[in-house]
């Protein structure tokens, strides 16, 4: 397996339960000298032999050896890509991190040693690295590497400021006196969370940059959905990089702390941000190797030169998915809306309402009619629901992600290894947990809801972008109202002259029908009217897994350089 690829547009994709890799299934002693082993299984990286390896070793690196985000599968594939690599990048000086080797152990079976440890590279980009490493016992009982991950942490010839982590200097400003014609290095188009992240990290690095937003606040990109919007997640799984904005926001941020927060940090570290602007044309110079890029801001047409581009502008979340039209939608009296244009059900206290779409927003949706007073819901399911309890989620990541943990570290534990991996063990988590409660959903089997529990909780949010619950008390909620009923697996045939009519022969009288049926969730698609089909060309589909397990589209580079 080579380590540079030809990639091939759009990138395969694969499915969660094709990916390689399994848990181990070994003894490990209590007693083991945890720090020795892991201190010698470290040192072997400086000269890695394929005996060091388990047969079906997992190497995952982000960016420190193959430059790019990349997990290779078993020993002869780690061997073949390391010893390509190793002269250009030259990884040395491994060493583990003190109090950082212990046994992981996930009940009784199965368990693993694990090590944190720090290196560097002497190459092209001399770099501060760090790892994570994953050991077990073989039939003999010496230990070998099972998984190990490297992730570049700072760069050393930076002018002292290579180190992403480093508290961005509120007093830089290069986008300051950006003016029609001017040139800079980095244009990140859009200032949602990703947007501002991404700057947050070049402002740290001290590259030049500007952020250009096409809403006129900082957070916009929130408090224009509906009302009843928040995340599902807690406050700190929602922080952003350098320090916690959200400490003193509720567990589930609503729109409003959402944005508050976004502003805050934008305003604490000078993000160089242009509101109210828009990029509304970008096209590569392969003579001066520089991207000229249209700009309206505030209105006035600005003409820039930049090295680099960041398209940050939601992954497609923008561009609603509709359903095919339903006949007669002429005769129809009453209101229909996506739920890009969804509000609030305050019009609609004492009437009916139909939600198309059986996911996150439409339980958002149907809560907030529920609190509104509607008289009666209706649920169009039209595929089987993954409903996730935060009983069983929120156990698996809250340890990770609370108010007294090192954001940072929490991501680099999540983020870091193998998706592979990291999927297997939230499996084994989820259905310890969900078997200590098994009729926890039975109400929505009697309520006709079609659904499954299935303990692979990331396998819609990384394969679909979406299309589950992830339930903090909502889905009860609405069903106990006694406001709603569910249509499942019936669809819409037609609309009447006051609401729908089904495949089934049955109607159903509406006030309104709100369409929450997703996004096009395909950035490709989305840059293309910006960049143009020949550079749209060499994007990736954005979302679902390629055959290494990485997500396709996400940080990749496109050759422009």
């Amino acid at each position: 397996m080579a380590a540079v690829q030809n990639p091939i547009f759009p990138t395969p994709v694969i499915t969660s339960d094709q990916l390689k890799g399994s848990l181990p299934n070994v003894t490990v002693d209590e007693n083991v000298d945890c720090a020795a082993i892991a201190a010698s299984c470290i040192a072997r990286l400086e000269n890695l032999q394929r005996s060091d390896l388990t047969d079906d070793a997992i190497w995952r690196d982000s960016l420190s050896i193959t430059e790019h985000q990349r997990t290779f599968n078993s020993a002869t594939s780690i061997i073949a890509v390391w010893n390509e690599l190793k002269s250009k990048c030259q990884p040395h000086n491994f060493w583990l991190v003190p109090n950082t080797a212990r046994i992981f152990r996930l009940g009784s079976r199965p368990a693993w040693l694990t090590a944190a440890f720090r290196f560097e590279t002497s190459g092209i980009h001399p770099a501060e690295c760090s790892g994570r490493m994953n050991m077990v016992p073989d039939e003999n009982g010496d230990y070998k590497i099972w998984v190990f991950c490297t992730l570049i942490e700072a760069l050393k010839d930076h002018d002292g400021h290579g180190n992403p982590d480093s508290f961005p200097d509120p007093n830089f400003a290069p986008a300051a006196h950006l003016a029609d014609g001017g040139e800079i290095d980095c244009i990140v188009v859009g200032g949602g969370m990703a947007g501002l992240c991404a700057a947050g990290r070049l402002h740290a690095l001290r590259v030049p940059y500007l952020v250009v937003e096409r809403n006129a606040s900082v957070g916009d990109n929130w408090t224009k959905r509906y009302d009843s919007i928040h995340l599902h997640l807690s406050n700190s799984y929602s922080e952003m990089p350098f320090q916690r904005v959200y400490a003193d926001k509720p567990y589930n941020l609503g729109s409003q702390d959402l944005a508050e927060g976004m502003q805050k940090y934008a305003k604490m570290h000078n993000i160089q941000i242009w509101l109210s602007s828009s990029v509304d044309q970008a096209r590569w110079d392969k003579d001066t190797k520089k991207w000229i890029v249209n700009v309206s801001k505030e209105g006035q047409l600005q003409k820039l030169k930049a090295k680099h581009l960041v398209m940050a502008i939601g992954g497609g979340l923008d561009v609603p998915r509709y359903p095919e039209p339903y006949a007669n939608r002429e005769e129809y009296q009453g209101t229909v809306l996506h739920s890009i244009d969804w509000r609030n059900a305050a019009a609609f206290a004492g009437k009916k309402g139909i939600i198309i779409g059986s996911a996150n927003s439409a339980f958002d949706i149907a809560q907030n009619m529920v609190d509104s007073n509607m008289s009666e819901i209706t649920m169009v399911q039209r595929s089987t629901t993954h409903v996730i309890s935060t009983k069983v989620f929120y156990p698996l990541i809250d340890p990770l992600y609370n108010p007294e943990t090192d954001v940072g570290l929490s991501d680099r534990l999540m983020l870091t290894p193998p998706y592979a991996v990291g999927r297997l063990v939230t499996i084994a988590g989820a259905t310890a947990l969900q078997a200590q409660d098994p009729h926890h959903y039975s109400y929505l089997h009697q309520s006709g809801f079609s659904f499954h529990q299935n303990p692979d909780l990331l396998a819609d949010p990384i394969e679909r972008f979406g299309g589950h619950v992830l339930d903090h008390g909502s889905v009860a909620s609405v069903f106990k109202s006694g406001k709603l009923k569910v249509k499942s697996g019936i669809l819409p045939t037609s609309f009447t002259k006051t609401g729908l009519c089904f495949q089934d022969g049955s109607q159903v009288d509406a006030d309104v029908v709100v369409l929450a049926t997703g996004f096009r969730c395909n950035l490709r698609e989305s840059v293309t009217s910006i960049l143009g089909s020949a550079t749209a060309s060499h994007l990736d589909d954005f979302f679902g897994l390629d055959s290494e397990g990485e997500i396709r589209g996400l940080a990749k580079p496109i050759g422009r350089k």
